[in-house]
């Protein structure tokens, strides 16, 4: 049987992650961290980022790929819980089957789509980076003066989310040296994503360290929902 973490674990864990991104919001949007950190990714002279966005190579690796196997894994996942329900494996299994796929789908549908809503422009789409709007605070407004003729929807960061929705697996797997390997191996892959997209003129550090606790925190509600859901169905 599934190893079930005590609900008040993840009372605590959502509201660490919840005061923790209000804390970091407040932080980035009263620094310039975000642009003193593009700033090094950017070639003022040449008016080139570190990374072409249309480099093939680099494209397929860190920004195609990634969609292509969570994408794969969703399919695998969604065919075994359809037409292999009734077999051994899944009946052992079917709590980390259904808790997994819900996470990889739900994870990056919520967190990937939060930025349709918050307005900010990618580094690429700024005046100080060759591009045509201005630069606000995360949570500060537009100049009075401006004309908005398109939203922008870089904040969060969404790629990065492709390798933080595998957070999900610290709240499956049983021994705590897996979760943990797991948790670090998933951060370090959005990492790598993210810092692809903050190269490239995507998005700012704040885009993605603020994925990376949504993606927790979205990861730790599914979670609690399913083991009281779990402790239900297992108790009738």
């Amino acid at each position: 049987m599934m190893n079930i973490p005590q609900n008040k674990f993840y009372n605590i864990l959502i509201i660490f992650n919840l005061v923790l991104i209000i804390f970091l919001l407040l932080f980035f949007n009263n620094s310039n961290l975000d642009l003193d950190l593009q700033n090094l990714l950017f070639d003022f002279k040449n008016k080139e980022w570190l990374i072409d966005k249309n480099e093939p190579i680099k494209k397929l690796f860190f920004y195609s790929l990634p969609k292509i196997v969570i994408g794969t894994l969703i399919i695998i996942l969604s065919i075994i819980l359809i037409f292999f329900r009734k077999k051994i494996f899944f009946q052992k299994h079917k709590g980390q089957i259904i808790l997994f796929l819900a996470g990889i789908t739900l994870i990056p549908l919520i967190a990937g789509n939060i930025k349709t809503f918050t307005n900010t422009y990618c580094p690429s789409q700024l005046k100080i980076y060759n591009g045509d709007y201005p630069y606000v605070g995360i949570l500060d407004s537009y100049p009075e003066n401006f004309i908005q003729f398109k939203k922008g929807k870089c904040f969060p960061a969404s790629h990065a989310v492709t390798g933080f929705c595998l957070m999900i697996l610290f709240f499956i797997l049983e021994k705590k040296q897996q979760r943990i390997l797991w948790l670090f191996f998933s951060t370090i892959l959005g990492w790598i994503l993210g810092f692809y997209q903050m190269a490239k003129g995507a998005h700012f550090l704040s885009d993605t360290v603020i994925s990376m606790m949504v993606c927790f925190l979205i990861a730790t509600i599914i979670a609690k929902l399913f083991y009281l859901k779990y402790n239900f169905l297992s108790r009738n």
